[in-house]
């Protein structure tokens, strides 16, 4: 873990966990706060149509009401904002968290978890932030079961590069 100069929150939201063990693995590493979305209405995850759903919800740019947070994105200087990718969108949550608070010039690092290669997700995904100051940007593919040791190492080491830059 690296010493830190400036306040880092880790922000995130993770239906199955992908996003999740990527959001720990970078607070882990740069030992930053870290603040879970969690929708007042939430999807099961274990229901075979929640793919249906939650695509439909992204490509529709809903808004789900959240639960209050702990943290308040306001009070850092850098936030790390992680999304899994739903039909080539960011999750609504994220979507949601990008109209509660201002990310105007606000240094954000931005990354997502994803079946396929993301790019077209990643550049919608930075629309949702584009006045903020986006420091850097990660696409991780499945990282809970394809090679999530190689993951979890990249993001480490991701996270450090963007904290000491």
């Amino acid at each position: 873990m690296i010493k830190l100069e400036q306040k880092i929150l880790v922000i995130y939201y993770s239906l199955t966990g992908n996003t999740k063990l990527i959001a720990e693995t970078i607070q882990n590493a740069i030992g930053a706060d870290i603040q879970e979305i969690k929708p007042v209405k939430e999807l099961d995850p274990e229901s075979g149509t929640r793919f249906m759903w939650g695509g439909m919800q992204a490509t529709m740019k809903k808004k789900p009401k959240l639960e209050a947070f702990d943290k308040d994105p306001s009070d850092y200087d850098l936030i790390f904002i992680g999304t899994p990718v739903w039909a080539w969108q960011a999750s609504p949550p994220i979507r949601s968290l990008s109209k509660m608070y201002d990310f105007s010039d606000k240094k954000v690092a931005l990354w997502c978890c994803c079946s396929g290669k993301g790019i077209k997700a990643m550049e919608r995904i930075k629309k949702l932030y584009r006045k903020a100051n986006v420091v850097g940007e990660k696409i991780f593919q499945d990282p809970l079961t394809v090679k999530t040791e190689e993951a979890k190492q990249i993001a480490s080491e991701w996270a450090k590069e963007i904290v000491t830059n």
